[in-house]
């Protein structure tokens, strides 16, 4: 069994996938097997679904070792990719969690990050401090040592601000920029004992010399970690998010991937690796 299908095995099993209703008629492949091969595909970089099941047909053994019997049909996993982005939300917030017990999250940053893709139904347009896109936007909350702990997607023209509070963990600090620069989203971290490291916007004060935040020097110290996360998240990715179309394949395929990274992120973590670039370094 190679090392990819070995974390596979260790990491996304029955403690970890929620449990499925049983159902009259002929049994399924079941949700493990569904996001295992779901998170396979990102580790074997293997972008399609057709692509997919013509490299488990050809490779049989790896087929057995993610624990089927029979070779799926690429439009029975574009199914499983459109109706099961909510279990693999779940299963991304399981190893996540299972990381922040390894290692507490002392420091949490958050940011999104855009995917262009002006051709798909679903995108909208939103801007960023680049300029305008069309597309959507990943919402993320990152540790210190790179690993992400809480993520969502949306159509481009959605707030930062508003997903603050979906995104954040008890931790010491929360690190944001100035698109979180909102009270609500500073009580949000103080309700669950963390302190709020937010950029203040010029925008949102009456005073004439812009204040400065509180732990200002921390924000500017830690904020690499998170656009490092944003440029690896795209990496894996691999603009493949195009050729998947609809805000539900878009999910299915950002936790996918997250739960890709997060299982190099328990790998590096037993081996002894301790920030994003050695994480990194071992990203099949």
């Amino acid at each position: 069994m190679s090392q990819p299908q070995y974390i596979l095995r260790l990491v996304i099993n029955k403690s970890i996938v929620p449990r499925q209703r049983r159902r009259r008629g002929r049994r399924g492949y079941g949700l493990v097997l569904i996001v295992r091969l779901l998170v396979y595909m990102m580790l074997a970089r293997v972008l399609t679904d057709k692509g997919l099941s013509r490299h488990l047909r050809k490779h049989p053994r790896i087929a057995k070792g993610l624990g089927f019997k029979t070779i799926p049909h690429r439009t029975t996993i574009g199914r499983w990719r459109k109706r099961y982005g909510n279990v693999l939300k779940q299963v991304f917030e399981e190893i996540a969690d299972l990381i922040s017990k390894i290692v507490p999250t002392e420091i949490e940053i958050v940011d999104s990050t855009p995917l262009e893709d002006a051709d798909d139904p679903d995108a909208e347009v939103g801007f960023t401090s680049m300029g305008a896109f069309r597309g959507f936007k990943v919402h993320l909350g990152v540790n210190q040592i790179g690993a992400a702990l809480r993520a969502k997607i949306t159509k481009g023209n959605e707030h930062d601000s508003p997903h603050f509070p979906d995104l954040i963990v008890e931790s010491k600090y929360i690190l944001g920029d100035k698109g979180y620069d909102a009270k609500s989203n500073r009580d949000a971290a103080r309700a669950i004992g963390a302190v709020p490291v937010i950029a203040i916007n010029p925008r949102n004060t009456k005073h004439k010399k812009p204040r400065k935040c509180k732990h200002e020097r921390l924000l500017k110290k830690k904020r690499y970690i998170v656009e490092q996360f944003n440029a690896l998240l795209k990496e894996v990715l691999s603009n493949c998010w195009k050729r998947f179309k609809g805000l539900e394949a878009k999910c299915s395929l950002l936790y996918s991937a997250l739960i890709a990274i997060n299982i190099n992120v328990l790998w590096s973590l037993l081996i002894g690796a301790e920030n994003l670039r050695e994480v990194s370094r071992f990203w099949y």
